[in-house]
């Protein structure tokens, strides 16, 4: 009887063994060790909740979704109260997509754990992506405050102030990162973003060069240091950078995009013509890219082209006030004139603090040779941006009226001004 009860104790011992192997199969990221090891045991121990949560983890980590969702709700049958359980099935969830039964997971893990600090990191960053930015900072605060020097919490935090535009926060966020490990790639890229949002480019690129020399790997790391760099007027390395980005992720639509508008003030049209129809390849109904292809073909003199080219951006966004612009003064120089002016019309419809709009509608009332109306239409542009009498003065849109008396003190007005002079 003793040898028998001493072999049982020897199986239980085994059998213990292989959980406690598994999980540090799993610790050390081999999860297809875990994985073997933990369906082994339970085959003798199908009830046993740290191995259904070991098996459920495992399964997720080598991206079998569908099994660790069987296997979390077979343990939470089992154990309906266990915090870990619930936290580990919202991560689960919240990499599906399943963002709000995520939510309400880690609410759930937190009720039976309050002090979880994984669980308030996660439920922050649930609610960010769910587009509650400002909900999500709280649960940051909470983790934190049960674990000060946690650095998920403050580079979490750090990326959502970003969103937010709150860039000094953002920036004391990442630098708490960097004081524990000053190596960390993506919080250095974070705290470049803050330091660009403050207009510290310079020092942006330098934080965007470090972390490529740590992780040249990561496409928006070159892309974000060439928004930095094409703010400093550095336009051939920022086109440099948005290369290095393409040659990482030949599938990032945003650097196709920013390249193709600094090689159109380039006036570097074929090149920037083709970055277009490489974003277009990618996203065929994307309102910016038919933008930029308008406007490279306005410039090349393809104004059919131009007009077809804005005419679909205005489909895939018909809002875009700066389109409807581009589109008037297409027009405008087809000789469209009345056309151009509904557009012109539809913008302020919308916003009468746009002085663009303002003065090409001066631009169509001059060609028409509406004298009263232009110089309305110009007073108004110049009054809320007084720079508009400076470009009138050249403009040959105004050329039918240049010598009219009310168009002469419109822009005598500005020289007095502008001299300090009185009228005698």
């Amino acid at each position: 009887m003793n040898d028998d009860f001493d072999d049982y104790e020897d199986d239980g011992d085994d059998d213990q063994s292989t959980l406690e192997l598994a999980q540090l199969a799993l610790d050390r990221g081999d999860s297809s060790t875990a994985l073997d090891l933990v369906e082994d045991y339970l085959e003798h121990y199908p009830l046993d909740v740290e191995a259904l949560n070991i098996c459920a983890v495992a399964a997720s980590n080598l991206g079998d979704e569908a099994k660790a969702l069987v296997l979390y709700r077979r343990a939470l049958l089992l154990d309906p109260k266990n915090g870990a359980l619930h936290h580990n099935f919202g991560v689960l969830l919240q990499r599906m997509g399943g963002l709000e039964e995520a939510e309400a997971r880690f609410r759930r893990s937190l009720e039976l754990q309050p002090d979880f600090p994984e669980a308030y990191i996660n439920l922050g960053n649930t609610l960010d992506e769910l587009g509650r930015t400002e909900e999500s900072l709280a649960m940051y605060d909470q983790a934190l405050r049960r674990l000060p020097d946690t650095p998920d919490a403050h580079y979490n935090m750090g990326y959502a102030l970003n969103r937010l535009g709150r860039f000094a926060e953002a920036l004391k966020s990442f630098d708490e990162v960097l004081a524990s490990n000053p190596q960390d790639a993506a919080a250095l890229n974070g705290r470049g973003y803050a330091l660009s949002g403050l207009g510290r480019d310079n020092e942006a690129v330098e934080s965007y060069s470090r972390a490529i020399a740590r992780d040249n790997k990561v496409p928006t790391y070159p892309y974000n240091r060439g928004l930095s760099l094409a703010r400093l007027g550095q336009v051939d390395a920022a086109l440099s950078n948005f290369d290095a980005a393409l040659a990482s992720d030949p599938r990032f639509f945003e650097a196709y995009i920013e390249k193709a508008s600094l090689l159109v003030e380039l006036e570097r049209y074929g090149e920037a013509l083709a970055a277009i129809d490489a974003a277009l390849a990618l996203d065929a109904e994307n309102a910016e890219a038919f933008f930029y292809r308008g406007v490279a073909l306005e410039r090349l003199g393809d104004l059919p082209g131009a007009l077809a080219a804005l005419d679909q951006s205005l489909l895939c966004d018909p809002e875009s006030i700066y389109t409807l612009n581009n589109r008037g003064n297409v027009l405008i120089d087809l000789g469209r004139l009345d056309e151009a002016m509904l557009c012109f019309d539809a913008i302020l419809a919308r916003t009468g603090g746009y002085p663009l709009a303002h003065y090409n509608r001066a631009c169509v009332f001059a060609r028409q040779h509406r004298e009263q109306e232009a110089v309305q239409a110009l007073s108004r542009a110049s009054d809320l941006d007084a720079r508009f009498l400076d470009d009138a003065r050249t403009d040959p849109d105004f050329d039918a009226i240049r010598q009219a008396p009310a168009f002469l003190q419109l822009v005598g007005a500005r020289k007095r001004r502008a001299s300090g002079k009185k009228p005698t």
